[in-house]
Order: C-alpha cells, then structure tokens, then sequence
C-alpha cells in the first residue's frame, strides 16, 4: 500500500468514528424554553419544558433544577446532552435570557453538552455551549 492510500484510509476512519460519536438531539433530553409571558396565557408559568416518554410535561424554572433532573436519566442520554428549542429574542424577559445563560454556564461547568436553537432555526441551526442566533443583539 502507498503511503497516500494509508493517509486517505485513515482519514475516512476518522470521519466515521467522529460522524458516530456526535450527539443526536433524539438521543438526549429535549427541551422547550417556554417564555412565562406565553404560558401566562393558560394560566401556566415558563420556564426549561420536558416531556417524558408517557407525554408527561415537566417544566424546571431554573438551571439548578433541569441539571438535576438532567442527572436522573440514563447514562446514554446524558452522553448527549441537553438540545434547548427557544422562540424569538424578544419574547422573553431580562431574567428568562438570564436562565439560559445559567443553563449554558452550569452545563460547562458540570462537563454536561448543551445545545441551543431558535425553532425558526431547526433542524440545522443547533449551537454548542452558546445562546441562540438573536439573543446577543
């Protein structure tokens, strides 16, 4: 074998072991981030929304707490993180932008990958360990 044929061998290999380690979102613990001023409209409060696999919703005010439920699930979901789908910048407050804020933080700090998009943005819009399009301007 030619040593071009060794180096283009080996690079394939490498994309394939790389293609396959990345999260999936369907594999990880999809959230909603519900702005309150929306779930105010049915009488609810806001906050990081998840449903289990019964359809039973959760919603988690803050970091701390989805983190900890986050904890709970089974190792193969944590391996792939926490997706994060927000609406618009602009219909959440100062303190909700705060949360997300925390959320990536606390996530960085426990080693634990997040991902954020705007739902006008999916399915290819997802980025790592950072807010959403819109949300530094």
């Amino acid at each position: 074998m030619r040593t071009s044929d060794i180096v283009t061998y080996l690079s394939l290999a490498m994309l394939v072991v790389c293609v396959a380690s990345e999260s999936e979102r369907s594999k990880g613990l999809s959230v909603h981030m519900l702005p309150d001023r929306v779930a105010q409209i049915n009488g609810g409060s806001g906050g990081f929304t998840v449903r289990d696999s019964n359809g039973t919703e959760s919603i988690y005010p803050n970091a701390q707490q989805l983190i900890a439920f986050f904890q709970t699930l089974s190792a193969p979901t944590q391996a792939s993180g926490i997706w994060v789908v927000t609406t618009h910048p602009s219909a959440y407050s100062d303190s909700e932008r705060t949360k997300l804020r925390a959320l990536i933080t606390l996530c960085n700090e426990k080693k634990i990958l997040v991902f954020t998009c705007r739902g006008s943005e999916l399915p290819g819009g997802w980025k790592r360990s950072t807010v959403p399009t819109g949300w530094d301007e």
